[in-house]
């Protein structure tokens, strides 16, 4: 049954995750869990998390302090009520890359690239429904962040 395998380490592979942003980390990771899905990530590991990644199977699911993630981008949507309650995070080797790409196609920019407190690059640009659209690079670093 999807779910039942162990938590995989760090280094596991992956193209990408949606993420859930949420007021109540702790109790949203509880929930998943009672499904069935494995924590695999949490971030920082010596404090309240900002980042929790749950694996159902093949399947990552990435929980996100939406207070945090304001903070740290600027963007006053992220996780109030009826907007951006979610972005779709794609992970790419090479942020600017892509984001010059998107940008050159016509996606609007919402957030530049911009290094992280955790080690990864990132950048925000909205898909043709106004999502927002996360692209970021993957790390596996906690450099004890305290936050936001």
């Amino acid at each position: 049954m999807p779910g039942d395998e162990t938590a995989a380490d760090a280094d596991d592979i992956r193209a990408g995750q949606p993420t859930l942003f949420t007021d109540d980390i702790e109790a949203m990771a509880a929930f998943y869990r009672t499904i069935g899905f494995v924590e695999t990530y949490r971030f920082p590991t010596k404090e309240e998390p900002v980042f929790i990644t749950l694996k159902w199977s093949a399947f990552h699911l990435t929980l996100a302090d939406a207070a945090a993630v304001r903070g740290s981008t600027g963007l006053s949507g992220i996780g109030t009520s009826g907007s951006h309650r979610f972005d779709i995070t794609v992970i790419v080797e090479d942020v600017d890359k892509t984001v010059g790409a998107l940008r050159e196609a016509g996606a609007p920019v919402v957030l530049e690239p911009r290094d992280q407190p955790w080690g990864d690059r990132h950048a925000y640009v909205t898909d043709p429904e106004g999502n927002y659209v996360q692209i970021t690079t993957h790390s596996n670093h906690d450099f004890g962040w305290s936050g936001a």
